[in-house]
C-alpha cells in the first residue's frame, strides 16, 4: 500500500508533462499545417496574376 502511494506523485507528473507536451506538439502541428495552407494559397494566387497578365495581353 505505502508503494502505490509513494508513485502517485511521480504518476502525477507524467500525467502534467504528457499534457504539456502534447499542447506543444499540437501547436507545431497548427504552425505546420497554416504554413503549408499559406504557401498553396500564394501558388494558386500567383497562378491567377499569371492568367490576369495573359488576358490583358490579348
Amino acid at each position: 500500500m505505502v508503494k502505490i502511494i509513494a508513485i502517485l506523485p511521480l504518476l502525477k507528473f507524467f500525467i502534467y508533462a504528457s499534457v504539456i507536451v502534447f499542447i506543444i506538439w499540437f501547436v507545431v502541428w497548427i504552425f505546420q499545417s497554416q504554413k503549408e495552407r499559406n504557401i498553396l494559397l500564394k501558388e494558386i494566387s500567383n497562378k491567377l496574376n499569371h492568367l490576369e497578365n495573359i488576358k490583358k495581353g490579348d
